[in-house]
């Protein structure tokens, strides 16, 4: 079964590469395929404060807070969440 979704996710990532290949050539690989592992592994990490943050932010908003404020008061948020 793990055997499985392994080989599952494997073949997303390599369609996933897959796709890429066809706009970018071998030596731009790495300026792709390393920012969208980071972002992946971003969300990743931060999946289980994401709903707390938004709601936050959405308030924020509403608030009228400036996006420079937004940004520190939701880093503060995150933080205690965490």
């Amino acid at each position: 079964m793990l055997a499985q979704k392994h080989q599952k996710l494997t073949d997303f990532i390599w369609n996933v590469a897959n796709k890429l290949r066809g706009r970018f050539r071998p030596p731009q690989y790495h300026k792709v395929m390393l920012p969208m592992i980071v972002l992946r592994r971003l969300d990743c990490v931060l999946e289980s404060t994401k709903d707390a943050v938004l709601a936050e932010h959405e308030r924020l908003k509403a608030a009228w807070r400036s996006a420079e404020v937004t940004g520190k008061l939701l880093s503060k948020h995150r933080h205690k969440a965490g």
